[in-house]
């Protein structure tokens, strides 16, 4: 007989309730991650344990390591995650926005109060936990720094007179209003959001509109 003709045909995949392997473990995947942010984003990192995370997420522990080989690991995914998230609210808000320095970044500013107020578990993860993890989150925070600086530094192209360019760092200058802004976000959330979020807006956007009259 021909070995081609005689060669077993291979099994297909099975699939339960219709869904195939690989998309019930990116289900279950996402549900880890969803767990993630309920404990990281409660207790923080450091107090947090597989275990728990297994238990928000209503997934046994086994399932825990078909993805993921460690909670850093874990972590990693969930900062990225929220990363992409608020990445995409961002880009979707400036597409409506007045196409104007100062009309964009209000928007840009409110849309990520707004993502850490209405979950602070957000919040917690990315502004708090992200600095301690280990080298490679923070390397991972940083790249994120770094996304919103160069989108930061279009801005002050606009708002710094060619002129004057010359005069100022503007590599320098948008590090250090991202830093401005997340710190200023850091605060207001440990504060409990206390202070209601349009006031926070226009303290953000100070310091810019000081630029503009200051470089005019």
């Amino acid at each position: 007989m021909n070995a081609l003709t005689s060669a077993p045909t291979p099994s297909p995949r099975r699939r339960y309730g219709g869904v195939l392997p690989e998309e019930r473990q990116r289900l279950r995947r996402a549900k880890l991650i969803e767990g993630a942010i309920e404990v990281f984003g409660t207790k923080g990192f450091h107090a947090a344990t597989v275990r728990e995370v297994c238990v928000a997420a209503h997934l046994t522990e086994r399932y825990f390591y078909e993805s993921f080989k460690t909670l850093p690991q874990l972590f990693m995914a969930t900062y990225g995650e929220l990363r992409d998230q608020l990445m995409a609210r961002t880009l979707a808000v400036l597409k409506e926005a007045e196409p104007t320095p100062l009309g964009m970044l209000e928007p840009a500013i409110r849309v990520f109060l707004e993502f850490i107020r209405d979950d602070p578990r957000r919040g917690r993860i990315m502004l708090v936990d992200s600095l301690g993890v280990n080298d490679e989150v923070a390397a991972l925070s940083g790249a994120t720094a770094r996304d919103y600086s160069n989108m930061m530094r279009q801005h002050l192209h606009l708002l710094v007179p060619d002129a004057r360019a010359d005069e100022v760092n503007l590599d320098l200058l948008a590090d250090g209003m991202i830093g401005l802004n997340v710190l200023l976000a850091a605060r207001w959330m440990q504060d409990g959001f206390a202070e209601p979020l349009d006031k926070v807006v226009r303290t953000n956007l100070l310091p810019y509109q000081g630029l503009l009259t200051l470089m005019a």
